[in-house]
Formats: C-alpha cells, structure tokens, sequence
C-alpha cells in the first residue's frame, strides 16, 4: 500500500479527521493507562488499597482501543510492517500489482476482523452480556469494548479502498526508500 500525500480530495479530507481523532482517543488512553498506573502504585503502597478496576479496564478498553483505533492512522502513514525486498526491485508496473493485491487483500481481512468485532459487538447488545461475577471489577457491559474493534476495522477498511483507488487510477507506487546509514543505527 503507498500513501498519496499530494492528492487531497474530499474523501481523503474526512478520512483524516476521523483517523486523527480515533488516534487522538487511543493516544488518550495511553496517558490514562500511565495516570492509572501511578495513582494504583501510590495507593497500593501508601495506603494498602490499589485500584481493583484499573487492570480490567486497561486490557479491556484501552489496549483494544489503542490498536484498533489507531490502525487507520497507522495504515496511512505507512506505519505498519512491511518487507520490501521484492517490492524495490520490482519496475513500476510490478509495484502497482503489489500495491494493488496487497490492497485487496488488506481490505479483505480487515473487513472480516469488522465483521467478526460487529457480530460479537451484536451479539453483546442482544444477550445484554456482562463480564462474568469476580472475571472483572468492572461490570460495564461486554458491547461497550467490543464496539472498537468493527469502529476501527471498519475506518481501517475504508482508508485501505481509498488507498486502493488512487493506486488504480494514479501513477505507479515508487519504489521505497533505501534507509541511508543513519537510519540503520
């Protein structure tokens, strides 16, 4: 997948201002985890009583959060992990069918990760699932964290098929930058 930072179009435009504050609420919660920490640390050891809720609630919200949430951020910017060794010394047109698979194929499990995350957000709502007694001090409702999964899968999927149309219809994805040695150490 390449990023087309030169062409701005309105669809870019709103894509951006979701993926900006999806990522603004994940980043959110990393302060919230390294506040929640300090504050149980300092309670558990100055007055014998940690936060019962503050693990619970980091691996259920925060963690899911941050992940999800942020993965259309992290889709456009190139962020993710990729292996490149064909991929640079491919022509253009090698490029483009790489970008474009790679595309496809991205979008397809992301999609399926949306469908999997919607359906057990469902399947919450309709079962009015709560975590079981003594499995978790909070006792929100099981829809309330699953909820990020198909919310961030899905924003995922639409910068992926945004990316996907300007590989089909713009020039050939350059080849990537070989890291100088600097970037290396």
């Amino acid at each position: 997948m390449t990023t087309h930072t030169a062409r701005r179009d309105p669809v870019d435009r709103v894509l951006r201002t979701v993926e900006n504050a999806a990522a603004a609420v994940g980043l959110a919660g990393v302060a919230a985890t390294v506040a929640l920490i300090v504050i149980d640390v300092a309670l558990r050891y100055l007055v014998g009583a940690p936060l019962s809720w503050s693990v619970g609630f980091v691996g259920d919200y925060v963690l899911v959060g941050l992940f999800f949430l942020g993965l259309s951020f992290t889709v456009r910017e190139g962020a993710h992990v990729r292996i490149d060794l064909v991929h640079k010394r491919l022509g253009p047109a090698g490029r483009r069918v790489l970008a474009v698979a790679g595309s496809v194929l991205t979008a397809a499990f992301l999609a399926l990760v949306g469908w999997g995350g919607f359906l057990l957000t469902a399947g919450a709502v309709r079962h009015g699932d709560i975590p079981l007694a003594g499995a978790s001090e909070l006792s929100w409702p099981v829809w309330t964290s699953a909820v990020l999964v198909p919310l961030g899968a899905g924003l995922a999927v639409l910068r992926v098929l945004h990316t996907l149309a300007l590989d089909l219809r713009g020039p050939a994805p350059a080849a990537a930058p070989t890291p100088t040695a600097e970037e290396i150490a």
